[in-house]
C-alpha cells in the first residue's frame, strides 16, 4: 500500500510538472465561461452536460500525454526497475488521471452554486465522474500504447471523437432526432457515460442508469484487462528491446 501511495503521489506530482493540471484548468475556465455568458439562471442540466464533454475528452487525452512525456523522458526505464507491480502501475497512474476531472467538475460545481442555480447532489455527480473518467483513462492509455507520437495519438482520439462522441452529442442537444439514429447511439459507451452523469439531474429513468453503470463497469474490466495484457509490449517496445 506504502508502495502504491508513493506511485500515485509520484503521478500527481508528474501530471503538475508535465502542465496537464492547469490544461485542465484552462478548459475548466472556458466552461465556466460558457455558464457566465449563458442566459440561464438553472444550469441543473448544462453542467452535467458540459461534464459529460469535459471528462470523455480530456481523461482520454491527459492520461496519452502523460505517458508521451514519459516516453520522451525515458521514465518508463526507470520504473520497470523498482519494485513496483503493474497494477499499481496502472492503477496510480489511472486514478491520478481522474483528479483533473475531479477538479473540473468542482469548478463548475462551484461557479453554479455562487452564481446560478443547481439542483444536483455534489456526490452523485463525483461518482459518476469517477466511474465515467476511470473508462475513459484507460481508453486513452490503450490507445497511446499503440501510438507512435502525439499527432499520431491525437488523430486516433480525433478519429474516436467522430465515432463514439459525436454521434451522442448530436442526439443530446437536438441537432438529429431521428428514432432509429436515436436508439443506435445506445451501443456506444459514450451514451453509457451521459446516461450516468446525467442520471445525477433526475430526469433519467433508474432502469437506464442501472444498465449504464454496469455497461461501464464491465467496459472498464475488459479495459483493464487490456491494458494490463499489452502492458508488457508497451514497455519493451519503449525500452528499445
Amino acid at each position: 500500500m506504502n508502495k502504491f501511495r508513493v506511485l500515485f503521489w509520484g503521478e500527481v506530482i508528474r501530471l503538475g510538472r508535465y502542465n496537464l493540471f492547469a490544461a485542465s484548468m484552462f478548459v475548466s475556465a472556458i466552461w465556466v465561461g460558457i455558464l457566465h455568458f449563458l442566459n440561464v439562471e438553472d444550469v441543473t442540466t448544462i453542467v452535467p452536460q458540459l461534464i459529460f464533454l469535459d471528462v470523455t475528452t480530456m481523461a482520454t487525452l491527459l492520461v496519452g500525454v502523460s505517458l508521451i512525456y514519459e516516453r520522451d523522458e525515458d521514465t518508463l526505464r526507470t520504473l520497470m526497475v523498482t519494485p513496483i507491480s503493474k497494477n499499481q502501475y496502472l492503477l496510480g497512474k489511472i486514478l491520478a488521471n481522474i483528479i483533473p476531472s475531479i477538479l473540473s467538475l468542482t469548478v463548475m460545481y462551484a461557479y453554479s452554486k455562487l452564481f446560478k442555480t443547481i439542483q444536483i447532489n455534489y456526490l452523485l455527480l463525483l461518482g459518476a465522474v469517477v466511474l465515467v473518467s476511470f473508462f475513459h483513462s484507460l481508453i486513452g492509455m490503450l490507445l497511446t500504447y499503440f501510438s507512435k507520437s502525439f499527432t499520431d495519438l491525437l488523430m486516433i482520439i480525433i478519429a474516436i471523437f467522430i465515432i463514439f462522441l459525436l454521434p451522442v452529442i448530436l442526439v443530446e442537444f437536438n441537432i438529429i432526432t431521428d428514432e432509429i439514429f436515436t436508439k443506435g447511439t445506445y451501443i456506444l459507451p459514450t451514451k453509457a457515460a451521459l446516461m450516468v452523469i446525467m442520471g445525477t439531474t433526475g430526469i433519467i429513468d433508474t432502469w437506464e442508469i442501472i444498465i449504464s453503470i454496469i455497461y461501464l463497469i464491465a467496459s472498464s474490466l475488459v479495459l483493464y484487462y487490456l491494458a494490463y495484457k499489452y502492458f508488457d509490449l508497451y514497455a519493451i517496445r519503449e525500452r528499445g528491446e
